[in-house]
């Protein structure tokens, strides 16, 4: 008899992969490691989906060998840092993928039919937005709505653009504009990129520094795809730098290790303001006027077009548009 029988139809969707009663346990008990493999198959990055998850690799690499173990089978190659999904990864995500949804549609439509606001909501932000932004947002948030339960993925611009448009999230907070017709953008706060340096460091104790001061500099860089590195290279431009000839000592996508690393001396670098703040009230780092060239730029909420399909994502939509936010120095 075909255990199919017994499933509830979140489940049955994954007969023929396997009946197994291992699977079944998995799906009905455990739903974090199909949350998990889903964001490593997306990705295919282990490191990617830890740090989007604010969670440490080897933890991320846990679960996925953990529900491996269970299943009995292989569901992706991992060489060196690449990761590739064999064909049964293939097929078990397209089905964990279905589950996961289903498990919020039910939930959607069971909290809509008591007007509750209560159930998942799904976030996407950039490193500065998560540690700087949000945390102030999330804690109000949290407290006027208790039953809302927050998925965080931490990622570039790039990337929670694309979570938005398709679906995987229902709001996006990025530091910079979006040309896409799908896309909706609304301003909530306001920050300046900044360069730093140690406060050991010469040109921090010049008024102004110029274009020729920075060329002589080791840089520590943000991420290519992130906003800031997008801003600093725009500022390079404007002050006659080819971003191409810069030394580049480091590439972190950490806004908080960034700074460590300027602070111990290892080069300048291209921070947000609200990054910095902690720092710059230390007296542990400063900041370098390049001829008082100034780069502003806005974070915007974005989602698509059409309403928000849960009392959870209406209320947080409504929550923080209406946010006043602790803008820094």
């Amino acid at each position: 008899m075909s255990c199919t029988r017994f499933m509830p139809l979140a489940y049955s969707c994954l007969h023929g992969l396997t009946c197994s009663g291992r699977l079944y346990r998995i799906v009905r008990m455990d739903d974090h490691r199909l949350k998990a493999f889903c964001l490593v198959f997306e990705l295919r990055s282990f490191s990617k989906a830890a740090a989007a998850k604010l969670m440490s690799q080897s933890a991320m690499s846990h679960l996925i060998k953990n529900l491996e173990e269970e299943l009995g089978v292989r569901l992706l190659t991992r060489q060196g840092k690449t990761v590739t999904p064999t064909s049964v990864g293939r097929l078990f995500y397209q089905h964990a993928r279905r589950i996961l949804d289903q498990y919020d549609s039910l939930e959607n439509a069971l909290n809509a039919a008591s007007g509750l606001v209560r159930g998942p909501l799904r976030l996407g932000a950039s490193a500065t937005v998560a540690s700087y932004l949000l945390p102030q947002v999330l804690y109000g948030f949290s407290r006027e709505y208790p039953d809302v339960r927050i998925e965080l993925t931490v990622s570039n611009e790039e990337s929670i653009v694309g979570d938005v448009i398709e679906g995987r999230i229902e709001f996006g907070i990025v530091g910079v504009g979006v040309n896409n017709p799908v896309v909706a953008l609304q301003e909530i706060a306001e920050d300046e990129i900044v360069i730093i340096s140690s406060e050991d460091n010469p040109l921090a104790k010049k008024r102004m520094v110029t274009a020729a001061d920075l060329e002589s500099e080791r840089f520590i860089m943000p991420d290519v795809g992130s906003g800031t590195r997008e801003f600093a290279d725009e500022l390079f431009r404007e002050a006659g730098i080819d971003p191409e000839k810069i030394q580049i000592s480091m590439t972190l996508g950490s806004p908080e290790l960034i700074t460590q690393m300027v602070r111990a001396g290892a080069g300048v670098s291209f921070v947000s303001k609200w990054s910095v703040f902690g720092a710059m009230k230390e007296g542990s780092v400063r900041l370098l006027d390049l001829r008082g060239r100034k780069i502003r730029r806005k974070f915007h909420l974005i989602a698509t077009e059409r309403e928000p399909s849960t009392a959870a994502a209406r209320a947080f939509g409504d929550f923080i548009r209406n946010y006043r936010f602790f803008v820094p120095f």
